[in-house]
């Protein structure tokens, strides 16, 4: 059953999160975001230069266990996915340029990754899936956001505003069922909350959405930039450090680090969301 939940709900909860996101972009959005191309290359900078080597000073500076070292190693090397993109939205940011750096990095990981690992694990050898990581990006991301876009520029009416509006608060039950899925999944590690593992893990999301705050504000950005990058930089796909761990490396205690930064993550996660969704609520 939980296997089901991970594979299946989650995927499906994350698609349906991206619709919803899709449903408040036009290609005007995206245009936008073309002729800033400093800001995608900042946001891509932080989160795949800027963010390893504040884990790699945190490595370098505590004396943390080994398996600690590599999980929190491997969070460093995975950006953010979908359910960055869905916290961008719902926090207020800018879902067209997460979604564009969210495209570029995942392009970039099957490269990056099994060269940068060798940084703290020098004997390995490892074959990141360019394939599936394009298959992923299409089936929760694009291929979700782009049928979205495409209704919104074909549909006419008030059923559609209806919709929209209905999906827009769907987006964020949708963001809890994936939170409760993966706390769900994750009851094992839960005597390790408040272990090594969890500070290096709390430690790793606050110092990234720092990363990205600082970025923005060097772009003189505005609000919508200074949480887009905030939320790219900080937020990092557990998964794809769980899948590197546990099938790949075949190193399953590798992934404690991950797994418990995929339940600790939502905490700044939803701070956020709530900050926006209360400010949204004061100005109507």
């Amino acid at each position: 059953m939980g296997q089901t939940m991970l594979t299946v709900v989650l995927p499906l909860a994350l698609a349906w999160m991206m619709f919803c996101v899709g449903l408040t972009l036009t290609v005007a959005d995206f245009k936008r975001v073309a002729l800033y191309p400093q800001r995608v290359l900042a946001g891509l900078c932080a989160q795949l230069i800027g963010l390893p080597l504040l884990a790699y000073i945190m490595i370098s500076v505590f004396a943390l266990p080994e398996p600690v070292v590599i999980g929190l190693w491997l969070l460093a090397l995975a950006p953010g996915g979908a359910s960055s993109n869905a916290i961008t939205h719902l926090s207020g940011g800018d879902s067209a340029l997460s979604i564009s750096m969210t495209a570029i990095s995942s392009l970039i990981i099957p490269v990056s990754l099994p060269v940068m690992l060798t940084l703290v694990m020098p004997d390995v050898q490892l074959v990141f899936p360019l394939k599936t990581a394009i298959l992923q990006l299409a089936a929760v991301t694009l291929v979700p956001v782009l049928l979205a876009m495409l209704i919104k520029h074909r549909a006419k009416g008030d059923w559609f505003a209806r919709f929209s509006r209905l999906a827009g608060r769907s987006s964020l039950v949708a963001l809890f069922v994936t939170v409760i899925v993966t706390v769900g999944a994750n009851t094992a590690v839960f005597h390790q909350l408040f272990s090594v593992a969890s500070i290096a893990a709390v430690g790793l999301c606050i110092a990234g959405m720092l990363l990205g705050f600082a970025s923005a504000k060097l772009l003189g950005g505005d609000k919508a930039l200074v949480k887009t990058l905030a939320i790219e930089v900080g937020i990092q796909n557990a998964g794809t450090a769980i899948f590197v761990a546990v099938v790949q490396l075949q190193r399953p205690e590798l992934a404690l680090t991950p797994l418990l930064y995929g339940v600790l993550m939502n905490l700044p996660a939803f701070a956020m969301i709530y900050l926006n969704q209360r400010r949204g609520l004061v100005s109507a």
